[in-house]
């Protein structure tokens, strides 16, 4: 044994008096890296017999009907996502092949999730800059964050790391929120409205509104992975959850109405269109003995905030499956 795995053990005996988790040596971290690394070896394969396969079929010429420079369009994004992975693959490299000390908290997560279809898909989550990123839309929504919150997500990332790579790699996952704890709900309600504002049906008024309903673990500051889709139908596990009974969705395992609501803003925010305007999504949020639903009304410009019996379902209702860590 040597002296590195010496002062490790000590570090990590002491750690585990204290319940913190225990630091990696040195070769353990860059035995995890050169996993990673590897990792992206299928992908990028697959990109290239892709890139190749669209050359033979002319997928980067202009289709009939099409506008000019649609194909040019397509082209551009399939090199831009084969660049975004040998350049992740080669600062891997770059690292494993130097003498640098790695360090404990890794702030990005780059893992391989198999689709439905057989498909891989690399999926990329860097902690810093989605942290930079809601710490300003937090601002302009004027929603107060506690002093510590910045140092808790980050010690959320280093203590969640493998669990949440895990789950993205198990279920494609491929955004997350960032999201603030014990922020009452009418507050969120009001301070993230959008266009025309939010309209409730009687069963949700009959439940106690925004201030009657009732979510699990918001009192904490956490991480919540996503999938970043516009409706159910445009991803198949999504669409699969179609047709859903309230009494068998996993609240566990699913977006609270308060994540909700900060999914939905934040989506406008960076897309300029909203969530779930042709169907309808369960939330793990109560409203008396109902289950909480939600949807965007086009029509309306508003969003739709109902309560319904746990037996109900239907083609339209559905579950955005989401996982929380805090």
């Amino acid at each position: 044994m040597n002296f590195e795995s010496i002062i490790n053990m000590a570090k990590g005996a002491k750690k585990a008096e204290k319940g913190e988790k225990p630091e990696k040596s040195q070769s353990e971290l860059r035995a995890s890296l050169e996993t990673k690394f590897k990792s992206l070896k299928p992908s990028l394969q697959e990109g290239i017999k892709e890139y190749e396969q669209a050359l033979k079929d002319d997928v980067f010429e202009d289709q009939e009907g099409e506008v000019e420079g649609a194909g040019e369009a397509r082209k551009e994004a399939l090199q831009k996502k084969l660049s975004a992975l040998f350049d992740r693959a080669e600062k891997m490299k770059d690292k494993l092949d130097s003498k640098e000390l790695l360090s404990q908290v890794t702030p990005e997560i780059s893992t391989t999730y198999t689709r439905p279809d057989g498909k891989a898909e690399t999926i990329s989550m860097n902690i810093e800059q989605k942290l930079q990123d809601f710490l300003s839309f937090y601002q302009k929504t004027n929603i107060d964050l506690p002093t510590d919150f910045e140092q808790t997500i980050l010690d959320i990332w280093d203590k969640n790391q493998t669990e949440i790579e895990q789950a993205i790699e198990q279920n494609g996952f491929d955004d997350m929120l960032i999201v603030p704890g014990d922020i009452p709900l009418p507050e969120l309600a009001d301070k993230l409205k959008m266009e025309s504002g939010n309209w409730t049906s009687s069963n949700f008024t009959e439940g106690g509104g925004f201030a009657g309903a009732v979510s699990q673990n918001t009192e904490f500051v956490r991480i919540v992975l996503v999938h970043k889709t516009k409706e159910l139908t445009e991803r198949p596990e999504l669409n699969s959850t179609l047709n859903t009974k309230g009494q068998d969705v996993k609240l566990d395992q699913a977006l609270t109405l308060e994540d909700y609501l900060i999914f939905q803003k934040k989506y406008f925010e960076e897309t300029g269109k909203h969530l779930d305007e042709t169907k309808y999504t369960w939330l793990a949020t109560k409203s008396g003995a109902r289950l909480v639903g939600s949807a965007w009304l086009a029509v309306k410009r508003e969003l739709y905030v109902d309560a319904r019996d746990l037996t109900d379902r239907d083609d339209s209702l559905g579950v955005r499956p989401a996982r929380c860590f805090f």
